[in-house]
């Protein structure tokens, strides 16, 4: 019995000790590599970062973060940030936001508030900590922008998954339930009141290809870029206007896609009135849009619907001949 009892206090010890040297090892990792963006040029700040949580856990809070990459000029300020990991399985991880968040783009500084903002994240073993699967939840946010636009949000989730065929290949979802405008951007945007108060669902459902790994570097140093995006769907209600969207597009390493979209979109006017409202559509291509979108109405009949096969190349949007616009650029700064 007294070797037995021996044992265990042993054992315990030997965990203690384990314990505590992986809760210090998460301390200056993380300090570590704030010292290393700071001698990046970075601006990297923090007040402190202490790690709780045993014996079972590494649950690490960092107060008052802000970084600052000078190359993309995006930033990010929070005044909290949890990481929580069991001591048992390092590589699973989560992440728990404080409400009162910013992110900043040399564009717009965007503030965000929420009831809950958590993700979970799957990495690799090893220094590069690349990434195989994350899942983000965001309930009650309300995200204003210094360019005047706002939005409330009562639920969305983004998750990835890393291809085990193609490791630079990850399977994306995104869903939006319930995100209601504010009354300046619906103002802007619901001109014919054709629009409801909020946007019922917004949907999507892709697989992207990069040119490198997500992974630690990719924070650190370049973005990994697009490659191509095949997309399953994406749809998307609001009020009485509907649209959905599938296809596939390689991307060049400009951004510019090129490949095929079907597209079907009910009350399309009103999309390119919004559209050219938000300054998505410029607005001495707004009638030129239209007068295509009549073009792709009248192949199927409908005057109010859309059903066709749009071609993305050289950064427009085509339809046989007749450019409708211009497409979107998909680098990631």
């Amino acid at each position: 019995m007294r070797k037995i009892l021996w044992l265990i206090l042993i054992a315990a010890a030997v965990y203690s000790g384990y314990w505590f040297v992986g809760a210090r090892g998460t301390e200056r990792a993380i300090t570590g590599w704030i010292s290393q963006r700071q001698s990046a040029g970075w601006q990297a700040d923090y007040t402190s970062v202490q790690t709780d949580g045993f014996p079972l856990r590494f649950d690490t809070l960092i107060s008052d973060l802000s970084l600052a990459d000078p190359k993309s000029g995006v930033a990010y300020e929070t005044p909290r940030l949890e990481i929580r990991s069991a001591s048992y399985a390092p590589t699973a991880l989560s992440a728990v936001f404080a409400s009162g968040s910013t992110f900043a783009t040399p564009y717009q500084r965007v503030d965000i508030t929420h009831d809950r903002a958590d993700a979970d994240l799957f990495v690799d073993a090893g220094p590069n900590l690349t990434l195989n699967v994350t899942a983000f939840t965001l309930d009650n946010a309300a995200i204003t922008s210094t360019l005047g636009w706002g939005m409330t949000l009562s639920h969305g989730a983004f998750s990835t998954i890393r291809s085990a065929q193609n490791p630079l290949s990850h399977t994306i979802d995104f869903s939006a339930h319930y995100l209601v405008p504010s009354e300046g951007l619906m103002s802007t945007l619901n001109t014919d009141g054709l629009l409801s108060d909020r946007f019922e669902n917004l949907e999507i459902a892709l697989t992207a290809t990069f040119d490198a790994p997500w992974d630690i570097h990719a924070l650190e140093e370049r973005r990994p870029q697009p490659t191509r995006i095949d997309i399953d769907t994406i749809a998307a209600q609001w009020g009485k206007l509907d649209l959905q969207i599938a296809g596939a597009v390689d991307i060049d390493a400009r951004g510019v896609a090129s490949g095929k979209i079907a597209l079907k979109a009910r009350n399309w006017r009103d999309m390119i009135d919004m559209a050219t409202a938000a300054g998505l559509i410029p607005a001495d291509m707004q009638s030129l849009a239209i007068r295509a979108g009549q073009v792709l109405a009248g192949l199927k009949g409908n005057a109010d619907t859309i059903d066709a096969e749009l071609t993305l190349t050289e950064g427009m949007i085509v339809l046989g001949f007749i450019p409708i616009g211009p497409a979107p650029n998909f680098s990631i700064r």
